[in-house]
């Protein structure tokens, strides 16, 4: 009996030192590649992030006009920099360009007869980014997940900073 508790006492020992290397071996990682962020990543993250001064939004090209599926599927691809989702299916960055982008399409847009369907939406989504604002973008992103008749990967929450930080390093 005593050499099975003996016994039983190293494998317990054992499994522990394996499972203290595994969880410091996690961290080192996650120190790791969260320093891996190019610095140019970093800032536009901190761009984006921020308000912006109210600037003037420039109107596109007539030929520079998506479709209402083509410009709604963007916006639904730059939240995935922002929410919690187990499936994403697309991705485009977000940055400050890529917003004045989208508003100058709506400016050109807004009251001819190529007006979006949902332009309103799509308008007070893109002001809140680009002031700074991403609070809703599980909602934009579940919105328009069911208007596409979403059936995987609903947005269950917004991810932290450092999350986001390895959303962006892993994917742009």
């Amino acid at each position: 009996m005593g050499k099975i508790l003996n016994w039983s006492l190293y494998a317990l020992g054992a499994l522990s030192l394996i499972v203290i290397g595994v969880i410091a071996w996690g961290v080192i990682s996650g120190l790791h590649s969260a320093e891996s962020i190019t610095e140019e990543q970093e800032q536009k993250m901190q761009e984006v992030n921020k308000p912006t001064e109210q600037k003037e939004i420039v109107k596109v090209h007539e030929d520079g006009i998506p479709t209402e599926e083509t410009f709604q599927q963007q916006i639904h691809n730059m939240t995935h920099q922002k929410v919690i989702a187990a499936e994403k299916w697309g991705k485009q960055q977000i940055t400050p360009e890529q917003i004045d982008r989208l508003l100058g399409i709506l400016k050109t847009i807004e009251e001819t007869e190529r007006h979006y369907e949902h332009f309103d939406f799509y308008k007070k989504t893109l002001e809140a980014w680009d002031g700074g604002n991403f609070s809703n973008s599980v909602m934009v992103h579940n919105t328009i997940w069911e208007w596409q008749n979403g059936s995987v990967g609903k947005a269950t929450g917004l991810l932290s900073e450092e999350e986001e930080r390895q959303y962006i390093e892993n994917n742009f």
